[in-house]
């Protein structure tokens, strides 16, 4: 008799354990609720004399690259119809973005991040190149520095580019605006970590997966100093300084930070 007992009851734990083993393969197919935040890293900027007040992202689509354990791996691509704009603030960002993705055990998980360039910047190059003459020609600097401001006003009310960064430079109480764009086709692709660093990352449907993209304007004006802020060219709106920062004006402090803002961008899942 307890051997009859004993014969069922391993029948019986294999039937489970195959079941419970289909269940979990076919739950890999199921989407898990992501949520992608968009914030800044507070960390002080060159000193605390630079605060940066947004970061607005004109994006064209966002893809998903997953290699997973188990359940195959995943290509997605979020795609926006008519160019979205996310506008980042410090502190309470309300940025975001919701996607579904497989749930599973994800080694890596990347996202990639391709921007849309304004073609309504065109006119305001061909300004842009008349006012860099007059800086050759020797004209009065007031005057360049009005017509600057004329330029950066254009910019801001027309055109709506790839990344658009304001702030603010601070030094011996004088406060002068910054005002970074970027309009160029770019891609930025982001490795998704864990809380402690590593690359696997588990999404589960049962519970709320977020991740926190994050961007560390501290980093890239660790290779800008004062004195470049300083001399740097300004613009004059409404008596107030605008520091220009695109690949045309002020070249060099606008080369160094791009070239920093995709190396120091993280992205961490589930913290």
């Amino acid at each position: 008799m307890n051997k009859k007992h004993s014969f069922w009851s391993v029948i019986l734990f294999m039937f489970l354990a195959l079941f419970i083993g289909g269940c979990q393969k076919e739950d890999h197919t199921l989407p898990a609720t992501f949520n992608l935040n968009f914030t800044i890293n507070d960390a002080p900027i060159l000193g605390g004399s630079v605060e940066i007040d947004e970061i607005g992202l004109g994006l064209n689509a966002i893809s998903i690259s997953g290699y997973r354990e188990e359940g195959g791996d995943v290509f997605l691509t979020r795609n926006f119809d008519k160019r979205k704009t996310f506008v980042i603030k410090p502190l309470l960002s309300i940025a975001n973005e919701v996607v579904e993705i497989p749930q599973g055990v994800y080694n890596p998980l990347s996202l990639s991040y391709t921007f849309q360039p304004d073609n309504e910047e065109d006119d305001l190059i061909d300004e842009i190149q008349e006012w860099l003459k007059d800086i050759e020609e020797g004209e009065d600097p007031e005057e360049l520095a009005e017509d600057l401001g004329e330029i950066i006003e254009d910019y801001l009310e027309e055109v709506n580019p790839c990344i658009l960064v304001k702030g603010r430079y601070t030094i011996n109480g004088k406060t002068k605006y910054l005002v970074m764009i970027v309009n160029d086709p770019l891609v930025f692709k982001i490795l998704g970590n864990n809380k402690n660093g590593g690359s696997e990352v588990v999404l589960d449907k049962e519970n709320v997966n977020t991740g926190n993209l994050q961007f560390n304007p501290s980093y890239w004006f660790s290779v800008i100093s004062p004195g470049m802020l300083n001399n740097a060219f300004v613009g004059m709106i409404d008596n107030e300084e605008y520091i220009f920062l695109n690949k045309y004006i002020n070249t060099q402090i606008y080369t160094s930070i791009f070239n920093r803002i995709e190396q120091s961008t993280t992205l961490t899942i589930n913290e």
